[in-house]
């Protein structure tokens, strides 16, 4: 009787049934026929006769024999998938899809052209530490967050409180409903699986087929994906280290190369690195935009050594490019910041809780110091004026057809533990591990041949490849 009253209690109450919102008026736009339209949701779905705020949405209609309709999310949190499906379907999802679906794109809200989170101050300010090492640093960037959420509650007013996933969960299905849709198909990648975990939670009955690559267990505590996620990194960086040593063409090749990393990071630490007409950059920039790096192995192993041979020589000119497009984007990095911040518990009580695990994720990566998103998303969300409204709960999906997870066998961003375990929350789900080109770099869509075709075939199908099937090569 005890776990009987316990499912009770831990169970989600049923999911109110989505109004349909009115047919989307479709535009032609875009390149190769992409079709634009608008859908208008509640602001907040706990109050569904209130405000109004409007989705962006893109469509490309199948061009062969059509199977339904599939929904696409490349993550972030704050990835626009309505511009790139529209202006850039070729890194979206394969031809193979093109030819079966309809497939849409949506803006999720908070996110690009959907109504948007804006903040009137950088949320990104190298003058503060997220990594601190004294009490005063900690309060400087406890305050500096502070302001940074202020600023974005001024300038977004009480959207800034709806952009979590629950509620971008609801919104897709008020896009089903506005297609006229019964069931759909989703593909979504690294934090898109989150948000198809979520819809397959709420919504089990309105999925056709689901495939989550590059996967984040949220269910998992902010400690547990800040220490995964630095082993991640640093696996990652050590792999680079090994390329580097078996490639002649490498920039640091026949040196050290986690030695002359090391150097390096710690020579910024004394004196941030010049770069050739702009802005030096310090030890935090250097290690995060080698992460960027890192997401992309192995094809950007020779860009991450000539971006360190560059830096030795006095010029990160590299690194902050990179940097730049990674962490200057106004509208990128407000919606990021203020999704993650509504979307994690962080569980950071004071200096000490922070200390102690700076401490423990120092001792997890000797190299990158814990360096990952999921530390700037601990060090980023402390001070936050929004408390989380969709914090890390148990997650038990059932009653929806059989989801694929998928994940790289070194995946820097979301690490294979993560997968097995959100897959081992989703009833009848299957698992497809990637380790062609070795399993690096974050998610497989795309980017290995053998798990594109295995998604595509499982996305057509509906069916699940064998258990325990493991791309090496193409099948």
């Amino acid at each position: 009787m005890k776990h009987v009253l316990l499912a009770l209690l831990l169970a989600s109450p049923p999911t109110p049934p989505t109004p349909a919102p009115p047919p989307v008026s479709w535009q032609p736009c875009g390149t190769r026929q992409a079709e634009c339209g608008t859908v208008e949701v509640p602001l907040d779905w706990d109050a569904p006769s209130g405000r109004t705020i409007k989705l962006s949405v893109v469509r490309r209609k199948a061009t062969g024999e059509r199977l339904g309709t599939l929904f696409f999310n490349p993550g972030g949190p704050g990835g626009q998938a309505a511009m790139l499906l529209r202006d850039y379907p070729q890194y979206a999802v394969s031809d193979e899809l093109l030819r079966r679906f309809d497939v849409v794109g949506v803006d999720p809200r908070g996110v690009g052209e959907s109504s948007a989170v804006t903040c009137g101050r950088p949320v990104h300010d190298p003058a503060v530490t997220q990594f601190p090492g004294t009490l005063a640093e900690y309060r400087e960037l406890v305050a500096h967050n502070r302001a940074v959420g202020l600023s974005c509650l001024s300038a977004t007013g009480p959207l800034l409180r709806e952009v979590d996933t629950t509620s971008v969960a609801r919104d897709f299905d008020a896009v089903r409903a506005a297609l006229g849709e019964s069931r759909i198909s989703f593909l979504g990648k690294s934090y898109g699986t989150m948000l198809g975990a979520e819809y397959a939670r709420l919504f089990p009955g309105r999925v056709r087929t689901m495939a989550l690559d590059g996967a984040v267990d949220h269910s998992l505590p902010s400690e547990r994906l800040v220490a995964d996620a630095s082993v991640a990194v640093e696996d990652s960086f050590e792999r680079f280290v090994r390329w580097c040593a078996e490639t002649p063409d490498c920039a640091l090749h026949g040196r050290d190369v986690a030695r002359v990393w090391d150097d390096l990071v710690a020579r910024a630490g004394r004196a941030p690195i010049p770069v050739q007409g702009g802005r030096p950059l310090t030890a935090e920039e250097l290690r995060y935009v080698a992460y960027v790096f890192l997401n992309q192995l192995p094809e950007y192993g020779k860009g991450l050594a000539n971006a360190i041979a560059q830096a030795e020589k006095g010029d990160a000119a590299i690194f902050a490019s990179v940097r730049a497009s990674a962490l200057d984007d106004p509208a990128s990095t407000a919606a990021y910041r203020s999704i993650l911040c509504l979307d994690i518990a962080h569980g950071i009580g004071g200096y000490r809780d922070l200390r102690a695990r700076l401490d423990r994720v120092g001792k997890l990566a000797p190299h990158m110091k814990g360096t990952s998103e999921f530390w700037d998303m601990t060090a980023g969300c402390v001070g936050w004026p929004i408390r989380p409204t969709n914090p890390q709960r148990p997650l038990d999906v059932r009653g929806v057809p059989p989801v694929l997870v998928v994940g790289n066998t070194h995946d820097p961003a979301t690490p294979l533990a993560w997968a097995r375990s959100l897959s081992s929350r989703i009833q009848g789900s299957g698992l497809l591990v990637n380790d062609e080109n070795g399993g690096d770099g974050h998610s497989a869509y795309l980017r290995a041949a053998c798990a594109t075709a295995r998604i595509d075939a499982y996305l057509t199908s509906g069916t699940l490849p064998p258990a325990g099937t493991v791309c090496r090569q193409a099948p």
